[in-house]
């Protein structure tokens, strides 16, 4: 249930940011340069008030308009039903104490992974969702090269995702975490 809820949450996120595009590319073909993402769904009424467009194109573009409001309280639904579900979770509000971890990450971690005793390491953990360097070796001179890719490219995302999020507060955080994170930085 609680997976069919993740994906579910997913293609709405896609969905939503498929109209915002939409509708910036509409918008651009007039010569009207907004910032991609929510800001653009945030002027648009203002937008559509003070240039003249086309009035099928209006139309057009407030139904998009219409579509990604309907989206953006779809996923807030979503957002509502997991965070719920992870208040009853022991798992889950552990995880949510990981820097970064924030609830949906956290409810898609507890469910698909569960308690991790699957692996021997966290590099095994990291190997299965591909988040290391895939190796080219050859006379006997190894060579690293991007992330593999391989594995549950959901997970490997809200990671990726965890782990900017962290890293955007980095200034103003401390501990041995900020410290090996501030010198990885330096490398």
């Amino acid at each position: 249930m609680l997976s069919a809820l993740h994906r579910v949450r997913e293609s709405f996120v896609r969905a939503r940011v498929r109209t915002g595009n939409q509708v910036h590319g509409f918008l651009l073909e007039f010569g009207i340069s907004l910032p991609v993402g929510s800001t653009i769904m945030k002027r648009l009424p203002s937008v559509l008030a003070e240039h003249t467009l086309p009035p099928r194109l209006v139309v057009i573009l407030e139904r998009l308009h219409a579509h990604y409001k309907d989206l953006d309280e779809r996923i807030a639904e979503i957002d509502k039903e997991l965070a719920r579900q992870l208040a009853d979770d022991d798992l889950g509000q552990r995880l949510m104490t990981i820097p970064g971890v924030g609830p949906v990450t956290a409810s898609v971690l507890s469910t698909e992974v569960g308690d991790g005793k699957l692996y021997r390491s966290s590099r095994e953990y990291a190997a299965s969702i591909g988040l290391v360097p895939r190796q080219y070796s050859t006379g006997g001179k190894a060579n690293l090269l991007g992330i593999s890719k391989r594995g549950d490219k959901n997970i490997r995302r809200l990671l990726v995702q965890c782990a900017r999020s962290y890293m955007r507060g980095l200034e103003r955080r401390s501990g041995a975490l900020a410290d090996w994170v501030r010198g990885l930085l330096t490398r």
